[in-house]
């Protein structure tokens, strides 16, 4: 044996490809890959980007052209994120609308109080992975109004909003003529054509109707009739359980009454449902409600189908708990959560106190005649300094949670509910960065209210 083929034994048997096991992947995605990478669709990029495959690429020889191509592809390829989230994420996630954060820090502020997040010590640090779907559109706009139409015995014609657009298509169906569709007397369904379809049932004769009892000298009412509750008019829970049935798979939520809520009072009934996918909860709900009169008042729900994405990798509760703090990451839990998690109370900020004296700002003395701001209802009152306060996290619970894309479409993503030691909790994307593509800090913004006289729709 010469010394070059004792070379070749040793190098051979150093191989580490020889103790591995390559990865499997389909002789589809191969021949894809082999055609060009351009042919690849996201999925499949994401899939030849894998962890395990990332993994395997460094120092494993595998026969053959097609494995090739592959490793190069994972060295070089780098796929467009599956989703670009919009910048208005913020104020379309109402567990993230009342919380921004504060320029330049990492703590999440709220009205008087700043929140600091700490983990606690049961939360786990291990990775995953979860699948991503995205809210397809069901059937027309034309034949989800007849249906709904139909569901309540609505009649009228489609009719589009004035400020309808290609970006903000907002359909009705009714008898009124107002150009809105609301005229105090007729029912009226609205539906907007864009995220999840989502569509509106309201009865204005359904609410209770005031009078007046007293006027004055001009003729304006000084006395409306005052409201009194009717319990007894409204519909038993038995009652509104298989209302909401009828309605809620009539109109595309394929629900069981095990999981409809209802809520009720003297003032009203209502009953709400979540679409699952996966088995889980989303956002994506179907509601309605009867008022104090027992007529049926109001309904909403959505037209749409989960199309399964892909399946990608996931972030640790642990990892979680440092996205708190920045908007960009925060998803739209089911409501389920809001009724499981209600927060304790939070000891207010101590009232202001002036510091030449005593005195409060709302508990003025006589003070000299010399001092002209003592006692001037006129001067603002200094609202109080901001509070720290930290929050530990204590538990964390797997979810999936609705995001805007910077398109208007809507998908379900992997997300951690993560609960507080204040018995309530903040919803976190869990998908690794990547897979999403996150807005500038400084996109966050509110839409702003219509002019009081222009009489456009803010929706």
């Amino acid at each position: 044996m010469t010394e070059k083929d004792e070379l070749d034994q040793r190098l051979a048997k150093a191989d580490p490809a020889l103790r591995q096991t390559p990865p499997k992947l389909s002789e589809n995605l191969i021949a894809e890959a082999i055609a060009g990478e351009n042919r690849l669709n996201l999925r499949d990029r994401f899939e030849l980007l894998s962890q395990n495959l990332r993994r395997a690429s460094v120092g494993l020889a595998v026969g053959g052209s097609a494995a090739a191509v592959a490793v190069a592809l994972v060295i070089t390829s780098t796929p467009q994120p599956l989703i670009q989230l919009s910048g208005m994420q913020g104020a379309r996630n109402s567990e993230s609308a009342a919380a921004q954060l504060d320029a330049g820090s990492d703590k999440m502020m709220m009205p008087f109080n700043y929140f600091e997040f700490l983990p606690g010590p049961n939360l786990s640090d291990e990775s995953g992975s979860g699948e991503v779907y995205k809210l397809v559109r069901q059937s027309t706009p034309e034949e989800v109004l007849k249906n709904v139409a139909n569901v309540f015995g609505v009649e009228g014609s489609i009719k589009k909003y004035p400020d309808f657009a290609e970006t903000n298509p907002g359909y009705f169906f009714g008898q009124s003529d107002d150009p809105w569709g609301y005229d105090g007397e007729n029912p009226v369904i609205s539906l907007w054509w864009s995220g999840t379809a989502s569509w509106n049932y309201s009865n204005p004769i359904a609410f209770p109707q005031s009078s007046c009892e007293e006027t004055d000298a001009d003729g304006n009412c000084t006395t409306w009739t005052e409201f009194q509750p009717t319990p007894e008019l409204l519909p038993t829970e038995a009652e509104a359980l298989a209302k909401a049935l009828e309605v809620f798979n009539a109109t595309g939520l394929e629900v069981t009454k095990e999981q409809i809520r209802i809520d009720s009072s003297e003032w009203g009934v209502s009953a709400s449902a979540s679409m699952y996918v996966d088995g889980q909860p989303t956002n994506v709900e179907w509601y309605l409600g009867w008022s104090s009169t027992g007529e049926l008042s109001y309904a909403g729900g959505h037209s749409v189908a989960a199309e399964a994405m892909g399946t990608f990798d996931t972030i640790s509760a642990l990892s979680a708990v440092d996205l708190l703090a920045d908007w960009r990451w925060s998803g739209s839990p089911s409501g389920i959560y809001y009724q499981r998690f209600q927060p304790r109370a939070i000891s207010e900020p101590a009232p202001f106190v002036k510091t030449d004296d005593t005195r409060t700002e709302s508990s003025p003395s006589e003070g000299s005649a010399g001092d002209s701001s003592v006692g001037d209802e006129s001067m603002p009152e200094p609202q109080p300094e901001p509070q720290t306060l930290t929050l530990t996290i204590l538990e964390a619970e797997k979810a999936l949670l609705s995001v805007w894309d910077a398109s208007g479409e809507v998908w379900l993503v992997p997300g951690w509910i993560l609960i507080n030691d204040q018995g309530w909790f903040g919803a976190v994307i869990a998908v690794i960065e990547g897979v999403i593509q996150l807005p500038e800090e400084t996109d966050f913004g509110i839409m702003p209210l219509p002019d009081g006289d222009s009489g456009v729709s803010n929706k």
